[in-house]
């Protein structure tokens, strides 16, 4: 705090500026966050929880929700070392549990984080890993002038790097048992982001190699015959690999999935009331609503969350608009691919979620990589998991009774965007870039309906080369143009198969300002090669007129005489505009 003394007076007056708490943006080290004074929401009755948890714990959540500063919290409490940490946990909730504070300094900790582990292939993840593990035997080296001569070995050629690759499968149940030897205390093993170099080598094609490995490194320290010598294992990542590729050793390993209410829910991420905390600390109470619109919507367990790295990133970019943080951090390779590849399903599914509505399905909690693109539900729990959807009312099925279901909705806008980058991305061509801009500037300008109808025959060509021309399913192009209609967001409501007069009309635009005040309705078809894309648009129009979807707009307060009707038709790779 800087302090400031006149020359008259002997006076100090404190810089208003120095009483605003400060982020350490990017900081994930429990230690250097507290010593440095940064701000810190009190997770540290996660300990608690782990104290008097299961012997194994996985807890998946999305990336930059608090994992790694968690995990590195549970280090600095747990970890035995020549100074006392303490006195990081004054004032801290656990401080106010004496019994769990015993627990403090007393046990050797292995803690290993995998996020930097992926590589393009397993001969240099092998490569990468020897390292990692190498650096973490060399931790404890003291240890290796207690064993016997065959392990003493082993464990320095580990520690030079220079082990041949099986000595790897055992590695981490040896230091296990040395440190549990040599210290004559069971051990804690914290293990961050463990599936993060399995979704690499999903991507890259070698994962059934590392699903081998991580089924014997991983599954043989952890296994339950390691009895008194583990205390606990916390295991953090993205998803729940299913038990039965990594984890079917495993029968003391206890999940603490986002969809269940428990102790772990409301430890990552930020809650309601940790929110509220942080504006007023912050003097930014005014944000709230552009904060809950932009980075809220997660819901763990009955607890709503907010994405805690991007609510930091903005508070600390006030008074910067708000504008997408997360995304700009996370590796979204393997939900753009899953995206991409899935069927027309998929498809139909996206439009609903770009038009605001819901879906409705069962979330897996077992996730098999392979099994991902094989039915809807998988793509959209690995989408779930991964923090792109909110998941909520969940109810048994109507079709089957013994089947969950889960409400799935896009959670916040900084998610809404990811999805219409996606959408952009699929069906880019060289051209796709100025071609949106086009797209977005005939509502704007209100343009003539030649503009719309090259624009779009130019975006087309990327989506019609993904199927046959004659046979393009109207569904498929329905969303195309949804997704483009996207960028629009800002200033219209869009709307997709929603009632309407007599109907359901495809697609409906509801101005949000005076600025662009002219209301659209969209039909959109897709016509056979033989067929007639002139009649067929005439045809679109009539549709709208006969079912008097017009009525949906006047409803929503748009004059009759400011909606303009488009009818919009694909044939091979030609498009027709009609306008009315």
């Amino acid at each position: 705090m800087k302090r400031h003394m006149t020359e008259k007076k002997k006076e100090y007056t404190i810089d208003r500026d120095d009483m605003i708490p400060k982020f350490r943006v990017g900081t994930d080290d429990f230690k250097k966050l507290r010593d440095e004074g940064g701000y810190f929401v009190d997770k540290t009755l996660f300990i608690k929880e782990i104290i008097d948890g299961n012997e194994v714990t996985l807890i998946p959540r999305p990336r930059r929700f608090g994992k790694t500063l968690n995990m590195t919290m549970l280090r600095y409490f747990f970890e035995r070392s020549e100074e006392s940490r303490a006195y990081l946990f004054d004032s801290c909730a656990i401080a106010d549990y004496p019994m769990y504070m015993e627990h403090q300094g007393q046990y050797p900790v292995i803690f290993l984080s995998l996020k930097d582990l992926k590589r393009d292939s397993y001969d240099h993840f092998i490569k990468a890993t020897k390292a990692e593990i190498g650096r973490l035997y060399r931790e404890y080296l003291p240890i290796s002038k207690s064993l016997p001569e065959a392990s003493r070995d082993r464990y320095l050629r580990i520690c030079r790097e220079e082990s041949p690759d099986h000595e790897l499968y055992n590695s981490l149940k040896e230091l296990i048992s040395h440190c549990y030897s040599f210290y004559k205390k069971p051990v804690i093993v914290l293990i961050d982001e463990y599936d993060t170099p399995m979704i690499e080598a999903f991507s890259k094609g070698y994962y059934n190699e590392m699903s081998d490995f991580m089924r014997s490194w991983l599954g043989a320290g952890l296994k339950p015959e390691q009895g008194q010598v583990l205390y606990r294992a916390v295991i953090t990542g993205i998803l729940r690999i299913a038990k039965e590729s990594i984890f079917s050793d495993l029968n003391n390993l206890d999940v603490a999935s986002p969809l269940m209410i428990g102790p772990y829910a409301d430890k990552f991420g930020f809650t309601e009331q940790e929110v509220s905390t942080i504006l007023t600390a912050f003097e930014v109470e005014n944000h709230a609503d552009i904060i809950r619109d932009w980075y809220n919507g997660y819901s763990f367990g009955g607890h709503t969350i907010y994405n805690p790295w991007s609510l930091i990133s903005y508070i600390q970019a006030i008074p910067n608009p708000p504008s997408p943080k997360w995304l700009n951090t996370s590796s979204n390779a393997l939900v753009y691919e899953e995206l991409a590849s899935g069927g027309l399903e998929i498809k139909r599914d996206l439009e609903v979620l770009l038009s605001g509505e819901e879906l409705r399905y069962p979330l897996s909690e077992n996730i098999t990589f392979g099994d991902i693109g094989k039915n809807p539900a998988n793509i959209w729990s690995l989408l779930y998991y991964s923090g792109y959807l909110k998941a909520d009312d969940p109810k048994f099925a109507e079709y089957d009774p013994n089947l969950l279901t889960y409400s799935l909705s896009i959670p916040n806008r900084e998610i809404f965007l990811a999805y219409r980058q996606f959408v952009n991305r699929l069906f880019e061509t060289r051209t796709m870039s100025a071609g949106i801009k086009d797209f977005i500037s005939y509502f704007l300008e209100n343009k003539i309906p030649s503009v719309l109808e090259q624009t779009l025959s130019d975006l087309t060509l990327g989506l019609v080369s993904m199927y046959d021309v004659a046979k393009l399913p109207e569904a498929v192009f329905h969303a195309f143009v949804l997704g483009l209609l996207a960028n629009l967001r800002n200033v219209y409501e869009i709307r997709s198969n929603v009632e309407a007069g007599y109907g359901r009309a495809d697609i409906l635009m509801i101005p949000k300002t005076g600025t662009y005040s002219i209301g659209y309705i969209i039909e959109c078809k897709s016509v056979k090669k033989e067929g007639d894309g002139e009649k067929a648009a005439a045809d679109g129009l009539a549709q709208i007129r006969e079912k008097e979807y017009m009525a949906a707009l006047v409803n929503a307060g748009v004059p009759l005489e400011k909606i303009v009707k488009l009818a919009v038709t694909l044939q091979g790779k030609r498009v027709t505009v009609k306008k009315e």
